[in-house]
Formats: structure tokens, sequence, C-alpha cells
């Protein structure tokens, strides 16, 4: 029997070295000096399908060993057993949350964006129209023929209104609206003092709920009014330009130089324009008086609204232009008739007529004196027209 050589032998558990027989345990800590094989996967970096993995041997031998290439280790196959199997199925739920979190923000935002569309389509600003002009056949024949006329204006106009009015109450921006309204002179300085009025009715919806044709001058106007879901009525007036229907903006603002409230309570001398409404002080009482009384009041911005701030009140000689002109105003609403037939007036209040003027203020003795320089249109359109013929004027 060939007797078994003793070596000398490192302890892999206790660090001790000692001289014994193979298989022996270390005399310092009684166990197997060996320590156990782990197994790690190595991935070489220069891609060599050779194994890179070597055992440990305890004989401490040198070997004539290729020099050692640059490795990397992959970390992510080292976990094993029951471990490993955990992480894996961790990442999978962790990816199949991700994935199911995913799928419920772009359900979200599509159903947003289709909620968003619809309240668009149903509720945004858009003009419709309710009711359409229809012939009056027991009219006589030159009434019947005006008509028919005015019937084929609206026909052919309704698109270009309904898109220039869509378009403007979209628009927010004051500097911005020049380009749905006709071209008047000093036009972006009017919608400039004006600017404050265009935010004051921005509805979700309008509609068309009247409309009329004018002709001052034998130039084509067409009046509308507009309803909005709150009820409240809009007066506008368009004008045509080229091939489109623009807004008279200065009938629709009711412009003035600036709010008579802030003329009145200014200093120094001034004069401005003013769109207001004109009413006679005790006109059956002073009817045969050589002057006639008169108040001028703030217009509401609204169809149908109430009367606002008042002037001092004014003498004005009744066979002046300005007496004749406000005297044939103020007798057409009397009257019901109404000047150029318009539809505007009849729901203003009552014993007044529309009027643009012009103002001066002046200081005698340090007090502020007001005087009605002249009384420009019977109407607030944005023309240059009376409104009435003075030669069928009282």
């Amino acid at each position: 029997m060939t007797q078994e050589r003793t070596g000398w032998h490192h302890c892999g558990k206790c660090g001790e070295v000692y001289q014994a027989k193979r298989g022996e345990l270390c005399p310092a800590c009684e166990r197997n000096p060996l320590p156990s094989k782990k197994k790690i996967n190595v991935n070489t970096v220069d891609s060599s399908s050779g194994a890179a993995r070597k055992d440990f041997n305890a004989k401490l031998q040198m070997e004539n060993t290729p020099a050692p290439k640059l490795v990397r280790l992959d970390s992510t196959t080292v976990s094993g057993g029951a471990d490993g199997n955990v992480t894996r199925k961790s990442s999978e739920r962790k990816r199949k949350t991700n994935n199911t979190l995913i799928k419920f923000l772009i359900g979200w935002g599509v159903s947003l964006a289709l909620i968003a569309g619809f309240i668009k389509w149903k509720w945004g600003s858009e003009a419709t129209v309710v009711n359409n002009p229809v012939l009056d056949t027991s009219a006589d024949p030159q009434k019947l023929t005006l008509q028919s006329e005015n019937l084929d204006l609206f026909n052919s106009s309704f698109g270009s209104i309904l898109q220039t009015t869509n378009e403007f109450f979209q628009t927010s921006a004051p500097e911005s609206l020049a380009q749905f309204c006709r071209q008047r002179p000093r036009l972006a300085m009017t919608i400039f003092n004006d600017g404050a009025k265009a935010s004051l009715f921005k509805p979700e919806s309008v509609q068309l709920i009247s409309r009329n044709v004018i002709r001052p001058n034998d130039q084509p106007l067409i009046e509308t009014i507009w309803a909005d879901n709150r009820g409240r009525k809009m007066e506008i007036v368009y004008a045509r330009e080229e091939d489109r229907w623009m807004i008279d903006w200065e009938s629709y603002a009711k412009s003035s130089t600036l709010p008579w409230s802030i003329f009145h309570g200014a200093e120094g001398e001034d004069t401005g324009t003013f769109r207001l409404l004109v009413r006679e002080r005790l006109a059956d009482q002073n009817y045969n008086d050589l002057q006639m009384s008169i108040v001028f009041y703030e217009p509401a911005f609204l169809h149908g609204g109430p009367l606002g701030l008042s002037t001092p009140e004014f003498l004005v000689d009744r066979k002046s232009r300005n007496g004749r002109l406000i005297s044939a105003a103020l007798e057409a609403r009397k009257s019901n008739k109404p000047l150029m037939d318009s539809i505007f007036p009849a729901s203003d209040p009552p014993n007044t007529a529309r009027v643009c003027v012009t103002v001066r203020r002046t200081m005698k003795n340090g007090e502020k004196v007001f005087e009605l320089e002249k009384v420009l249109a019977c109407h607030w359109l944005g023309i240059d027209h009376p409104g009435v013929d003075l030669t069928d004027a009282p």
C-alpha cells in the first residue's frame, strides 16, 4: 500500500497554515480547509467562447497559465434559487403595473379630449339663427319688391355674417378686433378707447333672433339682434366691404370719445363726441316754447338695457339745426315710426331717441359749463349721414 504523503495546507476558514495529510481537518478550527465552490457566470469582454472560469488549486502549485483577460461579471445572473425567482417576479410585477398605469393615463387623456370636443361643439361660441324673415304678401307692390330685395340680401350675406360673428366673439384682444370691423377713420384708436367694452359680451353661444335691412343714403346695412344662453341681447350692424360683411364697431360699442362720467368729472376745457339717448323735459308743458329743455343719458351696452348717467340740462332753439334734428328723432320715436325703419329703438327706454352729439366743456368763473355744439346724427351708426332729411324735419 502506498503511504500517503503529508504536505503543507492553508485553511480557507481560519487562515491557519499547517502540515497534514490531504483531506484532514484543520487542527486550529477543526473544519474542512477547502471553501465550497461558488458558481459565477463570467462573460469575456472580447466575446471569447472559451471558459474563463478556473477551479481553486489547494496545492498552491505554480502553473503556466495564459495572461489574464479583462472580464465583466454578469451580476444579474448570479442570483440563484428562490432569491432569483423572487427578484424576477418582482420586476415582472413592476413592468405590468407600469404598463397598466400608462394605459390608464392614455385612456384618461383621450376621454378628456373627447369631452372637450363635445363641449366645444355643443356650447362653443357659435352663432346660429332661430328665425328667417318672410315676405309680407299683403304689402303694396313697391314695399313687396323692397322686401324681396332685402330677403335676397339676407340669404346672400348669411354665411359671411355667421363667419364674421363667430370669429369676432372668439377674439379677446382689442387690437385684433379691427380685422372684423368695417374701415372707419381712426378705427384702431376708437377700438382702443372702447377696449373695455369688448369684454362685456363674450357669450358661450349666440343665436340670431332678429335682423333687418336699412338703407341710409342708399347704402344697405343689416341690423341684427343676438341673444346668448343667459338671455342677454346685443345689437350688431353689418356693412359690406368687398366680399365680406363686416361689423360696424361704433354702433356695436356705442362709441364715445370717453365715458360721459369721466368727461363730466374732468377739469379744464375739452370737446368730446358721444352716442347718447336724448329726452325732452316737460315736453307737453313747453311744447310752444321757442327753446326746448333736453337731457342726455348714457345708453346701456346691451340691447334694451336701462338708462345710464344723465347730463346737465341743455337749452336748444327749436328752429336751429340741432333743435330740428332732435325734434325729428323724438317725434319718430313718439309716433312709432323709427328713422330708417330701424328695429333697434323699439326696446329703448320710453320717450328717448338715439343721437350722436359733440359737447364742449368750458370753465366760467371757476365752474364747469357744458355746451351742446352739434347734433351729428339721429342714430349711433358709424356713417356720415344724419339719418333724417332736414327738409322733412319739423
